[in-house]
């Protein structure tokens, strides 16, 4: 079990490969008329890609609530192994040069250590 929480998130960390918990992003129908749909062709880091550009987009009003709104499972593509994961990866650093958040794959590879950290802090 993981808990995730957005508390600390700001679009600077998209840099490093954090996002927040984003199946508790609720958006209206003007912004993906103004940004677009998920790309098809990212395999696994189109929802990444997306909130980039909601994020890069200093006009939209972001809310922060402090309440659990979704538990999931976990599991899903970008968790089946470690080729899953480079792949996650190099898309993730695709989506931010892309939207033109500066970063590389050794910045974003430095997310992990801070994600073991969290299961040792509990």
């Amino acid at each position: 079990v993981r808990l995730y929480s957005s508390a600390q998130f700001s679009p600077a960390r998209l840099a490093w490969g954090w996002m927040p918990a984003h199946p508790t992003i609720y958006l209206k129908n003007q912004v993906y008329e103004e940004l677009g749909e998920f790309k098809t062709d990212y395999a696994i880091a189109a929802d990444y890609d997306f909130v980039c550009r909601i994020f890069l987009r200093k006009k939209f009003r972001i809310l922060y609530v402090p309440k659990v709104l979704v538990k999931m499972q976990t599991g899903g593509i970008s968790t089946r192994g470690w080729r899953a994961t480079v792949k996650l990866n190099q898309e993730v650093v695709r989506a931010c040069r892309e939207n033109g958040i500066s970063t590389n794959i050794l910045k974003v590879l430095t997310k992990y250590p801070s994600k073991v950290m969290e299961l040792f802090a509990r």
